[in-house]
């Protein structure tokens, strides 16, 4: 009799705790709405960006719900109901690049039980585009000028023969001229999205239940042109020292004239390999060479400076990558040549001494 009511007493908890299972389950299904994405086709063609390769992005309260290609996304979605944000955007960009605008659209909603709700998007361009034109004069007046567009992201280098166009975050860019070794101040633009800018740099006093997402593209820009009259007398700084060396962007600008005993400085980025310029991939540094960048995180070769190590000596000893892994990402200062090293912009002739370099904290 006592093994009977333990086992009726189990036998009744077990329907209770199943009973609130199930109205549980039911509470949470109540809570439930749904989602479906239905893009327009209506899409204006003045733009080349293919709407199925922009990426859609759900949040709630600043946290990522969803987030995937809508070309990957299922025709419907499962939500539980609540205020939600929507995000289209054509490609993920913080970083200045060329040739680079992007789209973004933003929205909310509220999803609601058994409710089926229409949003539309209208996806314009988020970011700004920059392109420099050069006055007649700095032909003649210098060998070698390239201009440098950056901000807090960033930056981009506008060679003397650059046709391409930058593009920005909205914000405010600082412009520079890096000429003959100088570096020239030309002051700062404020960018709005959907920008459009052409600088025209001129020497001082020169004359010259679910929610259907509809997602359109609006390609709209404001054309501005903004002439900056730059001074020569604006000289920022006159590198020519250890403790006054050239950057890596003046460095590259100054290559060809193949200038000897300067300070270059720069973070170490990688080595370059035996054959080839991939100076990240670590597996295939040599002894030989580390290569230098201004941004720590730079990969185009073409932004840095090969540094040829010499033979043997303290240079060779303590700045190579193979022996000194913990060196990676080091900020250096090292003295040696400007000129070509393996097809990229380079320092050469650098002495074995430790009077030839020094890290920098």
């Amino acid at each position: 009799m006592h093994r009977q009511v333990k086992f009726w007493i189990f036998a009744i908890f077990t329907i209770f705790a199943i009973s609130a299972c199930s109205k549980k389950e039911k509470s949470e299904e109540k809570r439930i709405g749904y989602l479906t994405i239905n893009i327009s086709q209506n899409i204006n063609q003045k733009t080349d960006v293919e709407l199925a390769n922009f990426i859609l992005r759900i949040s709630a309260s600043n946290t990522e719900i969803r987030k995937g290609l809508i070309s990957d996304l299922p025709e419907q979605i499962e939500l539980l109901i609540g205020s939600y944000t929507i995000e289209v955007y054509s490609m993920e960009f913080s970083e200045p690049k060329f040739e680079m605008p992007y789209y973004y659209g933003k929205t909310t909603v509220e999803i609601e039980q058994d409710v089926t709700k229409e949003a539309s998007l209208i996806c314009s361009q988020g970011n700004a585009g920059i392109k420099v034109e050069w006055a007649n004069g700095f032909s003649d007046l210098y060998n070698s000028y390239q201009a440098k567009i950056s901000n807090d992201n960033g930056y981009l280098n506008y060679s003397s023969t650059e046709t391409r166009t930058g593009y920005f975050l909205p914000g405010t860019v600082s412009i520079s001229i890096l000429a003959d070794g100088q570096t020239i101040d030309g002051g700062a633009i404020t960018l709005a999205a959907q920008d459009f800018i052409t600088t025209n740099l001129k020497l001082k006093d020169s004359k010259w239940g679910g929610l259907a997402i509809e997602i359109s593209i609006e390609k709209t820009v404001n054309q501005r042109d903004v002439e900056i009259i730059i001074d020569p007398d604006n000289i920022v700084s006159q590198p020519n020292s250890e403790t006054n060396p050239y950057t890596i962007a003046q460095a590259i600008a100054l290559q060809s004239q193949n200038e000897k005993d300067v300070w270059v400085m720069g973070y170490i980025v990688g080595a370059k390999p035996s054959s080839g310029h991939d100076f990240l991939n670590s597996e295939t540094w040599i002894a030989t060479n580390i290569v230098l960048a201004d941004d720590i995180s730079e990969t185009d070769s073409y932004n840095c400076i090969f540094v040829m190590l010499p033979s043997s000596g303290s240079a060779r000893n303590n700045l190579n990558l193979v022996d000194n892994p913990e060196n990676l990402h080091r900020k250096v200062v090292i003295k040696g040549t400007l000129g070509t090293y393996q097809s990229r912009p380079g320092l050469r002739d650098v002495l074995g001494g430790a009077a030839n370099y020094s890290f920098i904290n």
